[in-house]
């Protein structure tokens, strides 16, 4: 006595293989791994804003605002945000921006302000340098400008580098 035996393909298997595929496929496609960097332009200025990879200050993320100066820097008058960029731990992001006076500030941190001004054709490269004096005291946030080369060498160490986006804050004109 024999008994015929059929053989059904294990779809729960393949349904698993499948799901954890398109899981996959979905988590990497939210974020941008850095290539290389853009060409500058003769009629814009070129800023690069970094965060370096530092994995004990890691948990945060920080939501950086640039504002533009109407004409000349003055302390009396207040300049118009234009973009908003959220950086996490190891990513950069760049822009190009007319030439002008610009602010860059951490929003909801008040002492983390770098006022720069950016000209045809030149790029500019800033760091969002995080420290913190001892393990128990606040994280410290300040703007430091670097060259290409330092910027190059913080990009290329770290092998995970995430290309972050600017997003326009402007208000539409009604």
């Amino acid at each position: 006595m024999s008994v015929k035996e059929e053989n059904h393909p294990p779809y729960f298997a393949i349904l698993l293989f499948l799901t954890c595929i398109v899981g996959f496929t979905m988590q990497c496609t939210s974020k941008k791994s850095f290539v290389k960097l853009v060409t500058k332009e003769n009629e814009t200025g070129l800023l690069y804003l970094v965060r370096p990879d530092h994995t004990s200050l890691s948990i945060w993320n920080y939501d950086c605002l640039i504002s533009r100066y109407p004409d000349k820097f003055s302390s009396s008058i207040k300049p118009t945000p234009i973009f908003k960029i959220e950086l996490e731990n190891a990513s950069l992001g760049f822009i190009r921006l007319p030439e002008g006076t610009y602010r860059l500030d951490v929003i909801g941190k008040e002492d983390t302000t770098k006022v720069f001004q950016i000209k045809k054709g030149e790029e500019k490269y800033f760091e969002l340098k995080i420290f913190s004096e001892t393990k128990l005291s606040r994280s410290e946030l300040t703007f430091k400008e670097f060259n290409k080369e330092s910027a190059l060498t913080e990009i290329l160490s770290t092998p995970t580098f995430t290309e972050s986006r600017f997003e326009s804050v402007q208000m539409p004109i009604e």
